[in-house]
């Protein structure tokens, strides 16, 4: 039986009605999929107030006038305003998003590309890749937490940013304030395979699932629909569906690897786990593919800006013009909402172990279902979560690798960086390590501090 945890805070609730919601790194495009969300769900935040921070004005100011003139023209009870200034973002704030990544779309790209050279996986959120991705953002972000103790102590600090994990655990390091890592993936996957199966969740309703590890490495025991639990017919539909033995091509095969492990293992892992799992194939697809992910963003968003640059001219802004899907928009939103509202719902998030895996430690951050309401978010105990001794062993060691990379960022030298790389078991080898550390710490070094330079 899954039980609340214990040991979870008893703070007093916001109010309502005087809610400030800061969003850190708003001058991202695809922050309009937040003003989006905003516009559906003015009632449950109504008389809410939306601080949009960034350093870049010109991105920042476009966001802004576009939300303001869909503001105004949905008449939603919501005040929207904008600053270049964290100061005064932070000021008599009760929720604070980040959104942003020190180096943008281009140190992005580095993280991507840098990998392949040496025959490793280059993503943005696992690997060397993520590894450098905590490293250049950790600093920032603790400092806006250290910020937030000193003058918003109250606040509850939402973490949109990769590497979640590692992002949020560094957090914990360095203050005490309320911190909730956020990752829309596990809800929309689920939904997918599920939908695939034929048992996704009924219009207007969402699937409720057991799922448990890591961010991005984790594994999803249980998933009721409507208070059934449908996993056996995913499962089933998998086998079927690898019986067939389906092609895998650029576009099919994080599916297919998807697909069977399901059917292997009994359990639906986290879409990121075919790295870990497949390691060769998933390689031999980044490398054949000629471009990155970075790369394909970086190849849209000229078309993107000059489209919002359009809408903003007019006076009501054309949503469908602008806008894809809601995305972390409204999953941020939704636990905002849950706060504010004392709601008492249940969403998967990110946040220290405590005790609710009883195979990691409990300083650990780890992702698993939490009962959301003015508190914050409180994670149910899950004992081993349904998760088998085999597939312990590589989310524990992910888990330790993820530790090392939090104190590494705040505290370590180079020497202690590469040690810390090489527990990645997408590098595994203290010589590769040291290679990769070395070419990407080159790339990024005007992010870096020089205690991991030397």
């Amino acid at each position: 039986m899954i039980e609340e945890n214990p040991t979870a805070d008893s703070d007093v609730p916001l109010d309502h009605h005087a809610a400030r919601i800061a969003i850190l790194g708003a001058g991202n495009p695809y922050c309009i999929d937040l003003i989006k969300s905003l516009l559906r769900m003015g009632n449950k935040l109504r008389d809410c107030h939306i601080v949009l921070m960034d350093t870049n004005e010109e991105n920042l100011e476009l966001i802004y006038t576009l939300g303001t003139k869909l503001f105004q023209h949905a008449e939603v009870a919501l005040t929207l305003e904008r600053t270049t200034s964290r100061e005064e973002a932070l000021a008599d704030t009760d929720f604070v998003l980040t959104t942003f990544h020190t180096g943008g779309i281009d140190a992005q790209r580095l993280d991507e590309k840098i990998p392949l050279r040496h025959g490793l996986i280059g993503q943005k959120m696992i690997g060397a890749g993520g590894f450098f991705s905590a490293l250049r953002t950790i600093p920032l972000i603790a400092s806006v937490a250290v910020e937030m103790e000193k003058v918003i102590p109250h606040a509850f600090l939402l973490n949109y940013t990769s590497p979640c994990n590692i992002i949020t655990e560094a957090v914990a390091h360095v203050s005490g304030i309320r911190t909730i890592g956020l990752c829309d993936s596990p809800g929309y996957e689920i939904q997918q395979i599920a939908q695939a199966a034929g048992v996704g969740a009924d219009p207007g309703k969402r699937l409720h699932s057991r799922t448990v590890g890591l961010n991005q490495s984790n594994w999803t025991t249980a998933v009721w629909r409507n208070g059934i639990d449908v996993l056996p017919q995913i499962i089933s539909w998998c086998e079927n569906f690898i019986t067939s033995q389906p092609e895998m091509n650029i576009s099919s095969y994080i599916q297919v690897m998807i697909r069977t492990l399901t059917a292997h293992y009994g359990a639906i892992p986290s879409h990121y786990m075919h790295y870990y799992y497949f390691p060769d194939t998933a390689l031999e697809f980044l490398q054949r593919k000629p471009t990155s992910h970075a790369e394909d963003i970086i190849a849209i968003l000229p078309g993107l800006l000059s489209r919002y640059r359009e809408e903003a001219q007019k006076a009501i802004p054309d949503l469908n013009t602008i806008s894809g899907s809601e995305g972390f928009g409204a999953f941020a939103l939704d636990i905002v909402s849950s706060i504010l509202n004392n709601t008492g719902e249940e969403w998967i998030l990110n946040v220290p172990n405590k005790g609710s895996l009883n195979f990691l430690s409990d300083d650990r951050i780890v992702e698993l279902p939490c009962h959301v309401d003015a508190r914050g978010a409180i994670p149910f105990t899950q004992g081993d979560g349904g998760i088998k001794i085999e597939q312990r062993g590589l989310i524990s060691q992910l888990a330790e690798y993820e530790g090392a990379t939090a104190q590494v960022a705040l505290w370590g030298t180079r020497r202690d960086a590469i040690k810390a790389l090489t527990a990645n078991p997408l590098v595994s080898s203290y010589r590769k390590a040291e290679q990769i550390y070395d070419d990407l710490a080159v790339a990024h070094k005007k992010y870096l501090p020089q205690r991991l330079l030397h």
